[in-house]
């Protein structure tokens, strides 16, 4: 970015500077998302199966009434994707050890295995935008990304006290861009 460019930067209203950042942040995710879908096409897994095995990696095992809940279902439709990925060989299911009546899901190797190759595609592809990019440009973005690390950290420690639960979409600026608003709705709902 020319030294003209971040001046003019530096002389935006905070707020506009957000939604400059918001608006980038939606670029990113729809750039991030075409290298991903590359990777998840070569799967035979449907997109809820592919949330669930997710779900299921990031918690390292639950049980189905809370992937129901992860995943906004009832547990009758969670069954029939739990299934068919058990069947593909990428979940098992086990007793939990403090109590027998409840099923755990856990990942097999497979199962391991397909997160680990989505991951690994996406990280390659990272890698090759970032080294087009200039050793000035990278720190800057190193330091940018570990500020919002920072910042998101922090509010996820002290909620923002007048947020409450029925106003789960105050925090969108008024002016965004519409496309940038249905996303954010879309993945907050």
């Amino acid at each position: 970015m020319s030294t003209e460019k971040i001046a003019e930067l530096k002389k935006m209203p905070k707020a506009e500077m957000i939604v400059r950042v918001i608006t980038l942040f939606h670029k990113l995710g729809q750039s991030r998302m075409h290298y991903q879908f590359e990777s998840w096409r070569k799967l035979d897994v449907p997109l809820a199966q592919l949330k669930s095995l997710f779900l299921i990696h990031i918690r390292g095992s639950m049980n189905v009434r809370h992937l129901a809940d992860d995943l906004g279902v009832t547990p009758g439709n969670v069954t029939s994707i739990v299934d068919r990925l058990v069947g593909q060989g990428l979940v098992k299911r086990r007793e939990s050890a403090e109590d027998r009546r409840i099923v755990l899901l856990e990942l097999t190797d497979k199962g391991r295995e397909t997160i680990t190759n989505i991951h690994e595609t996406g990280m390659g592809h990272m890698k090759r935008i970032l080294e087009r990019m200039s050793a000035e440009d990278i720190t800057s973005l190193i330091r940018g990304v570990s500020s919002f690390i920072a910042a998101a950290e922090h509010d996820q420690e002290k909620p923002v006290a007048n947020q409450s639960k029925d106003s789960r979409h105050a925090d969108i600026p008024a002016d965004l861009p519409e496309p940038v608003v249905r996303h954010h709705i879309m993945k907050t709902s």
